[in-house]
């Protein structure tokens, strides 16, 4: 095991002036190392307090763009990294369950058992400098540092339960600063640390899936949205990547799930390589581009318009997205089979078919087509009324998908001179 091959550890110690083993930061005593080569990592048994000075001392700190993140309808963006000493992230700007730590705080505090996994840092390599002790088995931290990719709530509720103690520690009898906790350290570079998140807290259990396919470089599909994303005028800045709902007061148009799953739909494989991702990706941007211009609830809106498109029209819901990945696969495959400015030029002209100008009917009904309103969405299940018998609600079952892909399939191939959508009830 030789940890001097990760960039950051020095082949010498440093001392002081009189000669002595320099302390630097913070200490990692009687370390075990595990694992080879970029799996390598470094565990060792701490105390509460001890994790508390590294924390006052400035060493440890949050990396919120491989945390659960930022909120996404601030006006004002607040600084990513944060360290640890700062105490809760402000709820106003961060996705931070205060709860969940106060409740470890107060276990602490009482002395109640508490079953915690592993602590969880990293040290970036290239990003610190340290110094491996081999005889007594311990890591020197000098500079730089330590992030917590995961663990976050633990640390802090640990933090807060020794500052609330060292201020009142006769309230507190059953509490002791030199409980133990065992830490993992990991050396990991930033990007690793998202697809860790990823690993960690998407693969066991639903959380936000937005932010863990927004971390994560091992998904080819969540790479694939990512690509869109950054191609696309009318997606920049336009898409949730934190969460995986759209509250009332988030004028983006899609959640980062979402746009995943029509890339499932689209690509038609959940494995790509480089070329396959690049050339996909310009594609499907292309067209979510075009779509933008016949309907141009689908770029960006003010906050008061996206409300009211929501609660007039389906054409920026979540299910209509999936009838939209329809579009984009045939989009495509036409630019396989008629060359790109033939399939362009074809898919420009039949996309000005779902513009808020073209009128259509049903029956009595006449307006625009993802008008809520229209019988054709009752008809075919992808709307239904409220409770109170009048509010439509929207549906997104996989059947209500199926449909609005066949139902815009069907329009983009009617003649120019049809404005019936009677005929597209099949059922």
């Amino acid at each position: 095991m030789n940890p001097q091959k990760i960039k950051g550890f020095l082949s010498a110690r440093k001392t002081t002036a009189g000669g002595r083993a320099f302390q630097g930061r913070f200490i990692c005593h009687d370390v075990q190392w595990m694992g080879e080569g970029p799996e390598i990592l470094a565990t060792f048994t701490t105390t509460a307090e001890e994790i508390a000075t590294a924390a006052e001392s400035r060493v440890l700190w949050t990396d919120q763009d491989v945390q659960r993140g930022i909120k996404q309808t601030l006006d004002v963006r607040p600084p990513k990294e944060l360290p640890l000493c700062d105490g809760y992230p402000n709820a106003n700007y961060y996705i931070f369950d205060a709860s969940n730590a106060d409740d470890m705080c107060e276990k602490l505090l009482s002395g109640s058992r508490l079953f915690l996994n592993p602590l969880v840092w990293n040290a970036r390599p290239g990003h610190f400098e340290a110094y491996w002790d081999n005889s007594q088995k311990d890591i020197y931290f000098y500079s730089g540092n330590i992030y917590l990719p995961d663990s976050h709530h633990r640390q802090q509720a640990i933090l807060k339960a020794v500052r609330t103690w060292h201020d009142a520690p006769t309230s507190y009898p059953h509490f002791t600063p030199t409980r133990q906790f065992k830490v993992e350290l990991y050396f990991l570079s930033k990007e690793d640390e998202g697809n860790f998140f990823y690993d960690k807290n998407q693969r066991p259990k639903p959380t936000a899936k937005s932010k863990a396919y927004d971390l994560t470089t091992l998904d080819d599909l969540s790479v694939l949205a990512k690509s869109v994303i950054s191609k696309s005028i009318a997606l920049r800045n336009n898409v949730n990547r934190v969460t995986d709902r759209l509250s009332p007061k988030n004028p983006q148009v899609i959640t980062l799930s979402t746009l995943r799953e029509m890339m499932r739909l689209y690509a038609s494989s959940d494995a790509l390589d480089q070329v396959e991702l690049e050339g996909l990706s310009a594609t499907a941007a292309q067209f979510y581009d075009l779509l933008a211009s016949a309907r141009t609830e689908l770029g960006s809106l003010e906050p008061r318009e996206r409300r009211k498109c929501r609660e007039a029209l389906i054409v920026d819901s979540a299910v209509m997205m999936h009838g939209y990945a329809a579009l984009m696969k045939d989009y495509s495959e036409a630019i396989f089979k008629e060359g790109s400015r033939a399939a362009l030029e074809t898919f420009r002209r039949n996309l000005d078919r779902l513009s808020s100008k073209a009128v259509y009917k049903y029956g009595r009904w006449t307006g625009d087509l993802f008008d809520k309103r229209n019988p054709l969405w009752l008809h075919a299940g992808i709307v239904k009324p409220g409770k109170d018998g009048k509010r439509l609600t929207t549906l997104n079952t996989g059947a209500a998908r199926t449909e609005c892909g066949r139902i815009l399939r069907a329009i983009l191939a009617m003649s120019d001179e049809s404005s019936d959508l009677r005929g597209l009830i099949t059922r």
